[in-house]
């Protein structure tokens, strides 16, 4: 698999079936003509932390365990959207992939300005990985696919990997990686709304014997938007550098540049509870304003191997964020149901961001019993500041006619100010030990300690909030394998996420947020058919929460604690071929999220955006042979059902909707041409919500055209 960083080495014979392959860390590809050659492994095929993977379908993933283990033998269940499928949705954000990851429902995107929250399960979260490191720290803008080699959903408690977090799951983006073929792929994207993309993908050796490789991935573009006075533009720069400094030892140096323009738009509004008075296109803000936002980071990684059952990595994550900007927000609106409340904002927001880790990989017997040991340890050093002045709607209300908008009065003056910094530690040890206990029986047993320390100041009245924790997050799993392309599987895990960030600003006078705490266990099945060609998930799940923030229904822009809540249900999944012509990606969720315990809110309301029923389904043909070789076609439908558009008990509710799209493209020789059609039939819908004020429709009929060539 050219261009892969790593490789599974095949356990000894004695142990085939129960050992867990470790990751290869020479390169992979054809070696120049004199060059040295790739060392032979014997686990051909497989994928280690970072690569590509064909089709709809990945075998393998490493969010669940961080080391190269087939799904089956794993007791967690991760959704994975390879390259391939980023592609034919001509997907160029991420939160375009996960409405057609099954069991993700999408939250509050902060005005589409940053990091989105998303549902895994019924539990609301931000976190964001890449390559293993947290994106959500500070206020970086919505990551580009343009590097992205794969998405990976992982489902169920991840604390015990990745520390804070929350029980229901996280997504961790695998980025494109240095290959060995030299290749520059160049790509233009023509969209409704007056959409332009271009973009550059190129790699290949630096030097003669194959040992120095690059890649690099560049995006740049600008869009308008159905909503009114909404428009932006984006330059992402992404090179990344590796050395193999000897057969066992690899250096690799990953950065990103990323530069954002749009105007903050927080949708339309709901009168007494009800949507539709507004057409979706209505903007509310005021013409004109734009945010700015940038993104540097920086990641070193170190990948070294002692012998064939040994390995260590060392890495290194830097980023530097900033989101400045003004806006005007709705903040109320008046008696007769048409003028709304305004304020003028200014946000300065600016974060640093050090992380460092160092993991152990390694695998031995004890009487028979094969293991695979994680050890690993996690520093993290975190700076932010959060200024924000705004004009004050009682003195100045800045009022606006919602059905006969008058824009461009003066603006009012700046009142009021919010001055915070933050800063954020947290040290951390982390133990796994997979357990072949049988060629039909495999565990899973782990544990992360973080010791976190936050001081936060609001710099403008001189109040302090400090907090410090140490909190354990042990996991467990057992599979058992009664046919070799079928697992039965069960898991439990528990979550520690600190409640911190802007929101202490509004409780820095009552002390902090204690923190969020979870429990998560579950029980499924995965089977393989067609010679593994095609998976197939099924998986029944609770998840118990405390501590949990919510939006404050009555002081917009703050949060509230919801005391406790639980999500409960079931999902199904089918991801790969059902042919080597057609590709599926589907799935089906049932969670019934609500709250169990509170002070503010009543007992047995729904969690915001969260439907009990959902599904998606993605299919594709592709002709193989014949004269319409390379031409395929296919479509999707996204179902979301009714969910509570607030969390004020559920009295303000989004409609569900059914979306239908389509694509159809053609390959030929090194060209590609795409056409998509996202919202076939045009339907109106609300993709979610924070409350009343900031309904967030969804994209109405779009035409996506696209072309790429190869050379």
């Amino acid at each position: 698999m050219a261009g892969a960083v790593a490789v599974g080495l095949a356990a000894p014979a004695a142990r085939a079936q129960e050992s867990i392959a470790l990751d290869e860390v020479v390169v992979e590809g054809s070696a120049p003509a004199g060059g040295p050659q790739t060392r032979p492994t014997a686990a051909s095929g497989t994928i280690g932390l970072i690569g590509p993977t064909p089709g709809f379908r990945a075998d393998r993933a490493v969010s669940s365990t961080k080391t190269d283990t087939p799904q089956r033998d794993v007791p967690q269940v991760v959704t994975v959207a390879p390259r391939e499928v980023i592609t034919d949705l001509a997907a160029t954000r991420v939160d375009r992939v996960l409405t057609y990851t099954p069991g993700v429902a999408l939250q509050n995107n902060f005005g589409g300005l940053t990091i989105f929250s998303y549902a895994i399960r019924g539990v609301t979260t931000s976190e964001l990985y890449k390559n293993g490191f947290p994106l959500n720290r500070g206020f970086p803008p919505p990551p580009d696919t343009q590097n992205v080699e794969r998405i990976e959903v992982l489902k169920g408690p991840g604390g015990g990997l990745f520390g804070r977090s929350d029980p229901g799951g996280l997504v961790n983006l695998i980025t494109k990686q240095p290959t060995a073929e030299r290749f520059v792929e160049m790509g233009g994207l023509w969209g409704s709304f007056e959409e332009v993309r271009g973009t550059v993908d190129s790699g290949g050796a630096l030097n003669e014997d194959g040992t120095l490789l690059y890649r690099f991935n560049l995006a740049a573009g600008r869009q308008n938007s159905f909503r009114d006075f909404v428009d932006g533009d984006r330059l992402f720069v992404a090179p990344v550098v590796s050395w193999q400094v000897t057969p066992d030892t690899k250096v690799t140096v990953e950065t990103e540049f990323l530069r954002n323009r749009t105007v903050f738009d927080r949708g339309v509004i709901a009168i007494n509870n009800r949507l539709g008075f507004l057409p979706i296109s209505r903007f509310l803000g005021e013409p004109g304003q734009s945010i700015y936002q940038t993104n540097d980071s920086m990641q070193i990684r170190v990948d070294h191997r002692f012998d064939a059952d040994w390995q260590m990595r060392l890495a290194t994550y830097l980023n530097s964020n900033s989101l400045t900007g003004e806006a005007v927000e709705v903040r109320g609106i008046a008696a007769d149901n048409r003028t709304v409340l305004r304020d003028r904002n200014y946000r300065n927001y600016r974060a640093d961001i050090a992380l460092g880790q160092a993991e152990l990989v390694g695998r031995f017997d004890t009487a028979g019993i094969g293991h695979t040991v994680l050890l690993g340890f996690e520093r993290e050093s975190t700076d932010g500041t959060y200024q924000q002045i705004r004009s004050n709607t009682r003195t100045n209300p800045y009022s606006l006619d919602i059905y006969a908008p008058a824009y461009g009065r003066p603006l009012p003056n700046y009142t009021r100010q919010t001055n915070g910094f933050e800063q954020v530690t947290n040290t951390a040890l982390y133990a796994q030990d997979q357990i072949a206990l049988s060629p039909e029986w495999k565990a899973m047993v782990g544990v992360r300690f973080d010791f976190f320390e936050q001081a936060f100041r609001e710099r403008s009245t001189g109040v302090r909030s400090d907090q410090t924790y140490f909190a354990a997050t042990p996991r467990a799993g057992l599979v058992y394998q009664p046919l070799p392309e079928l697992s039965l599987y069960a898991n439990v895990g528990t979550s520690f996420r600190p409640n911190i960030g802007p929101d202490a600003a509004a409780s820095s006078f009552n002390g902090p947020f204690a923190p969020e705490t979870g429990l998560g266990y579950e029980v499924g099945t995965k089977l393989d058919l067609y010679g593994g060609a095609l998976s197939l998930t099924g998986a029944a799940f609770r998840v118990e929460r405390q501590n949990v923030l919510t939006a404050d229904p009555n002081n917009s822009g703050f949060s509230i604690a919801a005391g406790a809540v639980r999500s409960q249900g079931f999902e199904f999944t089918a991801a790969g071929q059902l042919s080597p012509s057609v590709k599926v990606l589907a799935g089906y969720v049932f969670a019934d999220a609500v709250v169990t315990k509170d002070n503010v809110l009543p007992v047995g309301a729904p969690l915001i955006n969260v439907p009990r029923h959902s599904g998606s389904l993605l299919a594709v043909y592709e002709a193989q042979e014949g004269s319409w070789k390379g031409f395929g076609i296919g479509g999707g439908a996204r179902a979301v059902g009714e969910r509570a558009g607030d969390a004020n008990g559920g009295a303000f509710r989004l409609p569900g909707y059914i979306a239908v799209d389509a694509l159809a493209y053609y390959k030929w020789e090194n060209f590609r041409f795409g056409l998509n059609v996202e919202n076939v039939f045009d339907t109106t819908y609300y993709a979610s919500s924070l409350n009343v004020f900031r309904v967030f429709p969804g994209t109405p009929r779009r035409f996506t055209g696209t072309l790429s060539v190869r050379f």
